[in-house]
């Protein structure tokens, strides 16, 4: 039985759990290193299992998960570019999509936005939009972000994700100037259905001369991979690379609050950069292919490491939360409660 520890920052007893400060007109809350109300240890129960070697589904690489309004399961087969529909207690129903350029056909994809009626948005990473396919599986006017393709430049695409009449793309769109340098817009933003942007939630503009090598915070962005959205429509979004610090923002942009925790970044050992370089898919032997950082980012960002549960609890999983746990532990979670 595996189980998931979770940190519970947020106490409903009347503890000092955090302070609750204004700084230039916003609500800071600042948690301590100790959440007030200790950890709490749940047990995981498996419902229902697909795939494996003994299974009558081939799974490639499952990369996105969503769930309709009447508990149907979709998951994104990034390797073999195709949408599995199961039902709410785990059996195979139909199969969606396929490789190739025409309606309703993938390439790349990263990520699946699941529409309540049973619609769905593959997430194509280049070239960045996304494609729909409505609740019987025939195509839709796939989403271009920003209309069509900007000329002279390009789109892509990292992930999505909707709630209520919220659709939100990360993505970014880059474009040369006139001598040869590239300009990076790096977003977080809201889209209509028209893939007109509504809000920026995020967004910085990156100038550089092509021959220059990206780091990894330049390639890696924590609001680019660990962002999540609240069933109300807020956003919450990391602030950087070592500071536990979230952003929770409205649906139509206005900074809320930021919530705060104490927190000791995590130093990068040998055996950390290994792990990354072979997640890159680079040689032992090898150089590694850009700069690494130094410490470890607190939020996670690979592993999706903010997430909002329907009750509107924020769930964090730390560079600490997958590293030094007791036999049989999972993950460790800070959980906070929607304020």
């Amino acid at each position: 039985m595996r189980t998931l520890a979770l940190v519970l920052a947020m106490a409903a007893l009347p503890v000092l759990a955090a302070e609750e400060v204004e700084i230039d007109g916003r609500l800071h809350v600042r948690n301590p290193a100790t959440p007030p109300g200790g950890i709490e240890t749940i047990e995981l129960e498996e419902l229902w299992r697909l795939g494996g070697e003994d299974g009558d589904l081939l799974l490639g690489l499952p990369t996105g998960l969503g769930v309709d309004a009447a508990g149907f399961v979709y998951v994104l087969d990034a390797q073999l570019n195709q949408v599995h529909v199961l039902s709410p207690d785990g059996v195979l129903l139909d199969t969606r999509s396929r490789e190739g350029d025409g309606p309703g056909e993938m390439r790349n994809p990263s990520d699946l936005i699941v529409w309540p009626d049973g619609g769905i948005g593959v997430v194509q990473e280049y070239p960045g939009y996304v494609i729909r396919l409505d609740g019987a599986g025939d195509p839709l006017p796939s989403l271009h972000p920003g209309g069509a393709t900007e000329e002279g430049g390009f789109g892509v695409l990292m992930n999505g994700r909707l709630r209520g009449d919220n659709l939100v793309l990360c993505g970014m769109m880059t474009r040369f100037d006139d001598e040869g340098q590239r300009i990076r817009r790096n977003y977080l933003a809201s889209y209509g259905e028209d893939g007109l942007e509504r809000v920026a939630y995020v967004e910085n503009t990156v100038l550089r001369d092509t021959e220059q090598a990206p780091g990894e915070k330049d390639i890696l962005q924590p609001f680019a991979l660990a962002w999540a959205l609240a069933p109300d429509g807020r956003v919450v979004i990391p602030l950087d690379w070592t500071r536990y610090a979230l952003r929770v923002v409205g649906p139509q942009g206005g900074l809320e609050r930021v919530i705060e925790r104490e927190y000791e970044p995590w130093r990068r050992t040998d055996e950390d950069r290994r792990f990354l370089l072979r997640l890159m898919g680079v040689p032992e032997d090898a150089p590694p292919p850009m700069e690494l950082a130094e410490y470890e980012p607190t939020i996670s960002l690979l592993q999706g490491g903010v997430q909002v549960s329907e009750n509107g609890e924020i769930w964090v999983l730390t560079s600490r939360g997958v590293r030094n746990l007791p036999e049989g532990v999972l993950a460790r979670f800070d959980v906070f409660d929607p304020e």
